[in-house]
Order: C-alpha cells, then structure tokens, then sequence
C-alpha cells in the first residue's frame, strides 16, 4: 500500500454462521507495543429481524441473483445501523473512527469443492455490501477478506488464527483456542510459537445441526437452552455413526467447512428417519457428534504436533452445559478453560475483534491470513477498502 496507516480506534463487525444478528466491537491499538496492544472499548450483539435471518438461511439453496443482489444491501444496512448504535453506546464520535472491519454474512463457502474445466475453484460470498457501511456510517470500509486468502490457492478460513496468536499464545503453555459457533474450528498455539507454528482448521458441525433440530422439533427457543434437553437424553449410537460417516472428516488440514457440508438434504432425510426418537435423545446424540468431532480433531491433527494444555472455549457453544461436560470428558488431559479467562478480550467478542484486527493490518499494508491455517501459497494483505466520506 502506497499510503500505509497504523489506525487507533477501528469497528469490527461480524455475523456468523447461525445467521442471527451482527457482532460489533470497538477496538483501541496502542502502536507503542509490537504487536499492538488490544483494548476493547465497546461490544454489543445486535440481533437481526426474523424475516431477514429466515431469509439468509433459505439462500444458499433458494436465492435468486435479483433475491440476492437484495439482501446484500439489505444486511449492508445493518452492519451499518449496528456500528452507528455502537458509536453511541459508547459515546464516540463516528469521526474518530479510523475504519470498520466487515466480515458481512456468509452465504455459501466453496474452499476447492467446486471444479471448472478440472480446475479447483475456491470461492466464498459474503453479503453485506461495504458501500453501504462507509456511506450510512461516512467511516473507512474494509470488507471481502476471504476472497484473496481463496485466489492464493487458501481455504479463505480460518482467519481468527492471526488474533488467537496475539491472544493466548503463551511461553511454556500449549494451548488451543476453540470457538464453536455454526461451525467449530480450533487453533494450535505451541509454546514460544511465532505464526508459522499455527495449525488452524474446522473440526465440523458446531450448534448448526443442533439449533437446526430444536427448530425441525418445534422447540419454543429454537435451540436447546444451556443444553438442559441433551443432558436428560442418551445419544443414540446408529444415528451418531452415520453423521460420522461424513466425508469432510476424513480431510486433513488446511480444512474448511460450510454450513451445508452438514446441513443438507441428508440431514433432512435423518430428520424426518428420526421421528420416533425423543427430544431429549436427538440432541444428546447431536451435542455428541460435536464434541466428539471437536476431540478428534484436537487429538488427531494437533496433539501430535504440540502439548495440549489447555483449550480455551468461546462462541455460542461455550454456554452449552451438555456440550461443555461432554468436551471436559472427552479432553480429559487439557483443562477446558472460556477464552475470556486468559484475555483482555471476551470470548463473545472474539470474532468481532478479528475483523477489526484484520482491517488494521489491512490499512497498515501487512498479511492478515496465515498460510499455516488456510493453506495459502503465502501471506497476503487482505480486504477490498472502501473511503469513507
């Protein structure tokens, strides 16, 4: 970059892949440490309207190009709406803000899984048009980090890796940092590990076929609440093996999921062959195949390269008791400890943060994917920026 900025307060805004509202995070770097150091000024979670998040989850199998041209201001406005209510949450002005950092919403995630004349394309949409963000806001855009990360020959995913290091990496202690959100990804962080020691990937399904099943079952919250139901269930063991038969788990790293790799019309047909089992048991099986998709992972791809010392929890699924019981038995010899222990930054906050991270080294000319983790041909600078007024 010809004009590169070392920005001070930045906004990261993020919506995952339940598709149910927008984190957003005001972020303050001091450029006085290297790395800089990260305070985290406001955090908020704004939810999106019903009719719009039943919209995004119908999408990827129903959205016309008319449909999606639509929603993809529709969620522009309101990234922008949440940055500007975060601004006056915490009593800022919008003119002091350096950037905003959009992941935007995910639609569909194709990291090599789709082939044009027997070449692999890696390709990824994210809606939430950025124009919209930097003209409602008048604020700098950064936005569309995954697709350069995609055209180096990279997964497009995990980008959290660069801010778990800065996080948690520690001197003597081996630790993985766990966010289970949609979908659950990990990342290694050895000991005394610089970036070309993390190893970072998606493990699988992580509440996406679980809140998927409270919604098919009729439950009132649409997910199973602090996962009482699965605690009272057993999981059932010939459903269990056949979503273990799942061909993504069979895939080494560099590793990246979609939704629909575990949300399908199998899923359905499980579904529907389900019927005749409780509640309770469906999402005890369920809460089951997460986390022991999570432990094998850990085991097979990172415990072999590192000491696992302890895994720091955060996402939607650290609030999941079953989940949380089940991971502590299955990772008996790591401490199972919530990201927000061992951080300045909340585990909720975490993704948010990210792209707010993400923008900075973006405006600051420097990479921002890390090639050990999304299988780039190398480190890139990522984003496409848009002015602000």
């Amino acid at each position: 970059m010809s004009h590169a900025i070392e920005p001070n307060l930045v906004i990261g805004l993020s919506s995952g892949t339940s598709m149910d509202g927008i984190d957003a995070a005001l972020v303050q770097l001091d450029h006085l440490s290297v790395p800089a150091s990260i305070e985290l000024i406001a955090f908020e979670t704004y939810a999106y309207k019903r009719s719009l998040t039943e919209k995004l989850r119908a999408a990827p199998k129903k959205a016309l190009p008319a449909d999606l041209a639509v929603m993809d201001v529709m969620v522009g406005e309101e990234f922008a709406l949440a940055a500007l209510k975060l601004l006056e949450m915490a009593g800022v002005e919008a003119c002091k803000i350096a950037a905003i950092g959009s992941h935007g919403q995910t639609i569909i995630h194709l990291p090599g899984q789709k082939t044009c004349a027997s070449q692999a394309i890696h390709a990824s949409l994210q809606i939430g048009q950025p124009a919209v963000i930097a003209e409602r806001t008048g604020i700098m855009t950064v936005a569309d980090f995954r697709t350069r990360d995609l055209a180096s020959g990279g997964q497009g995913a995990p980008l959290v890796p660069l801010l778990d290091h800065r996080l948690y990496a520690h001197r003597t202690i081996g630790r993985v940092a766990l966010n289970v959100g949609g979908i659950a990804n990990v990342t290694g962080l050895p000991p005394s590990s610089d970036l070309s020691g993390v190893l970072a990937f998606d493990t699988g399904p992580g509440n996406v076929l679980l809140d998927a099943a409270a919604r098919h079952r009729g439950i009132e919250a649409g997910c199973d609440v602090d996962g009482k139901l699965a605690l009272s269930g057993q999981p059932q063991e010939d459903v269990l093996d056949e979503l273990l038969a799942n061909p993504f788990f069979q895939r080494k790293p560099p590793k990246s999921a979609d939704t629909m790799d575990f949300l399908n019309d199998r899923t359905t047909a499980l579904f529907g062959r389900t019927e005749s089992i409780s509640d309770a048991d469906l999402l005890s099986t369920l809460t089951e195949f997460t986390a022991s998709t999570v432990a094998t992972g850990i085991a097979r791809f990172l415990a072999v390269r590192q000491p696992v010392d302890e895994v720091l929890i955060s996402g939607g699924g650290a609030y999941n008791h079953a989940l949380r019981g089940r991971l502590s038995e299955l990772l008996s010899t790591a401490q199972l400890r919530d990201a927000g222990e061992v951080a300045s930054v909340p585990g909720d906050a975490k993704e948010a943060v990210a792209f707010a991270i993400l923008a900075a080294e973006t405006l600051a000319g420097r990479p921002g994917n890390v090639p050990t983790a999304t299988g780039a041909s190398g480190p890139r600078v990522l984003g496409t920026i848009v002015p602000g007024l």
